[in-house]
C-alpha cells in the first residue's frame, strides 16, 4: 500500500495575500485567466463526455464505467462553472446595491 501524502499548503492564499494582491504579486488579469482556463477545462470535458457517448452508442469498445466517470467529471464541472456564475451575480448586484 502507499501512504496517503498531505495536500500542501498554499502559500499565496495566505490572508496577507488576500488583504494586499500587490504584496503578493497578483494582477487584476489573473482572475481572468483562471476562469478562461476554467471554461477551457469545462469545454474538454464536455467534449470528451459527449465523444465517449457517441462511441459508446455506435457500439465502439468502450468501458461503462469510464463513460460514466467522463460525464459524471463533465457534471460536476458544469455545477462548478454554474455556482461560479451565480456567485459573480451575486456579487455584481451587491455592488450595484451600494450606496455611494
Amino acid at each position: 500500500m502507499t501512504a496517503i501524502t498531505p495536500v500542501a499548503w498554499m502559500p499565496e492564499l495566505s490572508v496577507a495575500s488576500a488583504t494586499s494582491p500587490e504584496r503578493a504579486g497578483v494582477s487584476s488579469t489573473d482572475f481572468g485567466k483562471f476562469l478562461k482556463s476554467g471554461v477551457t477545462t469545462l469545454t474538454e470535458q464536455m467534449d470528451r463526455a459527449s465523444e465517449l457517448l457517441s462511441a459508446y452508442a455506435v457500439g465502439e469498445p468502450i468501458s461503462p464505467h469510464e463513460l460514466v466517470m467522463a460525464m459524471e467529471q463533465a457534471k460536476l464541472s458544469m455545477q462548478l462553472a454554474v455556482e461560479v456564475r451565480n456567485r459573480l451575480v451575486d456579487a455584481y448586484q451587491e455592488l450595484t446595491r451600494l450606496q455611494i
